[in-house]
């Protein structure tokens, strides 16, 4: 399995196709309050498409917690174990 790498905003651009050709698992973090919502791909397929953006998800979606639309995307690769596995960093890691 090919390491991922992404660059600022590389995220935004990928769809769900390709989110589920990579057998990523998707999942939004709340930049306020850091609660973590882990999404099933193939409920999010057949709300929004194939061709929905995850930019555009990360934009619409709103924390059950604190009700602030500030998501910020983490996909996770499949096989690879504790924090190396999430990408662009792991739940909840501290950042400046």
């Amino acid at each position: 399995m090919p390491t991922l790498v992404f660059g600022p905003g590389d995220r935004d651009g990928y769809t769900l196709r390709k989110v589920a050709e990579l057998r990523l698992t998707l999942a939004f973090e709340c930049r306020n309050c850091r609660k973590i919502a882990q999404e099933d791909i193939l409920e999010l397929i057949e709300k929004h498409g194939l061709a929905a953006k995850l930019g555009d998800l990360r934009r619409r979606a709103k924390c059950t917690r604190c009700n602030r639309r500030a998501a910020d995307i983490l996909l996770r690769q499949p096989g690879v174990r504790g924090d190396k596995a999430w990408r662009p960093h792991p739940p909840r890691a501290t950042r400046d």
